[in-house]
């Protein structure tokens, strides 16, 4: 559990005058769990308690941005609950129970409320896990069935969601409803939304979320390019030394492309053998590191602690290749022949790669 963030929250049952109160029926006098996640990072800000008495409770924090809190039972950071999005300066009126509260008293709580599609759709989504989990791991057909309907009430839940957004484009409850939505209906429903929705204490987490639905619309679109027998798309990058370098500069040379990043796990798994193929085969084939997410220092220190004698390229957090490469998953290596194109693509660390290498060489 994270520490809390010194002076951010202040936690008690009985002060008025905090963001969020009102009485749980079933919370008597017990200790509750608060999580505080930044809405636009979703990095947990703050995990701490609150005591209820006689099931009221006060939370007050620092509303230094849009967070997402839940209260669920002591020491659950993954329960039932429901979070609420408080925006600041906000205060919020709980009541209900700790498994099912009910939020109120701004305009996106009282928006869902009176918004009664959200809960009937909540439901059902509920209701098709229960079923999900009668189904077992060998039912294949089962499996299939529970897969088809999950899809069909996605689809369901963004046309829906989508037309509130179309009635109410003003209205910060359809930003929040934009949040739930798959990319293609979610990115016509951003775009649809008024200024003062976009300007608002939810804007930059709402653009953040546009970015992140246009690229994985183009990945999706990119995928029928990343296939065997297609050309690999040219980039140019900086190498480890801070010169450009192009992907057809290496025509001529079978080449294997690494995204990667030292915060991967597999990633920095898999560099053992990435080694002891890069020195068995290095005279037939290339390998090009293009590290992803990481800072440019944290990089080049872990280029040189592992012993990464390839080529190294950095492409920070840009999209702009990972999305032309239709890259979801860490690590993705993509094998590309003397002619520049594809042979074969892996996503994750397995044997695959290194038996496809032996194969060729």
């Amino acid at each position: 559990m994270a520490a809390a963030v010194t002076g951010l929250l202040s936690l008690n049952s009985c002060n008025g005058g905090k963001q969020i109160s009102g009485t749980l029926d079933d919370a008597g006098n017990d200790s509750l769990s608060v999580f505080i996640y930044n809405a636009r990072t979703n990095d947990l800000a703050l995990a701490d308690t609150v005591v209820a008495k006689n099931g009221k409770i006060n939370i007050g924090f620092k509303d230094t941005a849009a967070f997402f809190v839940y209260v669920t039972p002591l020491g659950n950071a993954n329960g039932t609950a429901s979070p609420v999005l408080m925006l600041p300066g906000e205060k919020v009126k709980v009541s209900g129970s700790i498994s099912d509260p009910v939020f109120s008293g701004t305009e996106i709580s009282d928006g869902i409320a009176s918004f009664g599609e959200f809960g009937k759709i909540q439901e059902e989504f509920q209701n098709l896990y229960k079923k999900a989990m009668t189904i077992a791991e060998d039912d294949i057909i089962g499996q299939q069935s529970i897969s088809a309907e999950h899809q069909s009430l996605l689809t369901k839940r963004d046309s829906i969601f989508f037309s509130y957004v179309q009635a109410n484009p003003d209205d910060l409850t359809s930003g929040y409803l934009t949040l739930f939505m798959n990319p293609e209906k979610g990115l016509e429903s951003y775009n649809m939304l008024g200024s003062g929705v976009k300007e608002s204490a939810m804007g930059a987490m709402l653009s953040d979320l546009a970015d992140q639905f246009a690229s994985s619309l183009l990945r999706e679109k990119n995928k029928s390019e990343i296939q065997p027998g297609k050309t690999a798309p040219d980039f140019s990058l900086k190498d480890i030394d801070g010169n450009m370098r192009t992907l057809s500069s290496f025509r001529g040379k079978y080449v294997l492309l690494d995204f990667w990043g030292k915060w991967c796990y597999w990633c920095m798994k898999g560099m053992p053998d990435m080694k002891k193929y890069y020195e068995k085969y290095s005279d037939k084939i290339e390998f090009v590191g293009i590290d992803c997410n990481d800072s440019e220092e944290v990089w080049k220190k872990t280029v040189q602690e592992e012993g990464l004698t390839w080529t190294n390229l950095y492409n920070g957090d840009s999209r702009a290749i990972p999305d032309s490469y239709a890259i979801e998953g860490f690590p993705t290596k993509i094998l590309i022949d003397r002619e520049g194109k594809i042979v074969q693509v892996f996503v994750g660390e397995s044997e695959e790669l290194y038996n496809k290498l032996d194969e060729l060489f």
